[in-house]
């Protein structure tokens, strides 16, 4: 029995899904340029002839995985400028970043993935919104901070500062799991954000 077209779609984006997988941990472990079409076909369990079906090239690889994490930045900049308190949103954010890395996500990766985008430079249009969508999200955390200072639960100095410490714990928490694997153990989201939260009443 020939399968529907709603089977078919449910194929081509799990398929899509895997290739992008296959991709992230290559590129983040390896590195873009020492990455071939075929190391990432065989990461994913497919034929070249089929990845080379859903991506013409390995560059347009890149660029949708890159587009991706764009949107990933911008889903979290929107919830930093939800109307809720500040403490709030952050728990909420931290909540999500936690479970993702102890579940082996996706966001264990993309502080590397933002790495090897910087590294690749030149002139991708791409690459270029990937690092304006992650400098809007680092204006609204440092608004997002100050917001939280005037509402009393955020530690005093300065928001900028303190912000770069927050980003710089992400990142630090996904290389850590990478490189500690099942003997990483993930912190609490008190524990997590107690550079920027005063301890809570």
């Amino acid at each position: 029995m020939p399968r529907s077209a709603e089977q078919n779609e449910a194929i081509r984006v799990a398929t899509r899904d895997r290739i992008q997988a296959a991709a992230i941990t290559l590129f983040t472990r390896r590195g873009f340029a020492a990455t071939s079409v075929q190391d990432i076909a065989g990461e994913a369990g497919i034929s070249t002839g089929l990845m080379y079906r859903h991506y013409r090239t390995k560059d347009d690889l890149f660029g949708a995985i890159v587009d991706q994490a764009a949107d990933g930045l911008e889903a979290v900049t929107a919830l930093f400028r939800a109307e809720a308190p500040a403490r709030e949103l952050l728990l909420a954010f931290a909540r999500e970043y936690l479970a993702d890395i102890a579940a082996g996500g996706t966001s264990l990766e993309f502080y590397l993935l933002l790495q090897q985008a910087v590294l690749k430079g030149g002139d991708d249009a791409r690459i270029g919104h990937l690092l304006e969508r992650h400098e809007t999200l680092f204006a609204e955390t440092v608004r997002l901070v100050e917001r939280g200072q005037r509402e009393g639960t955020f530690r005093d100095g300065p928001a900028a500062t303190l912000a770069d410490v927050f980003f710089a714990s992400l990142g630090g928490l996904a290389l850590m799991k990478l490189t500690r694997g099942d003997r990483f153990a993930v912190p609490s989201p008190e524990l997590f954000t107690v550079t920027l939260l005063k301890e809570h009443p």
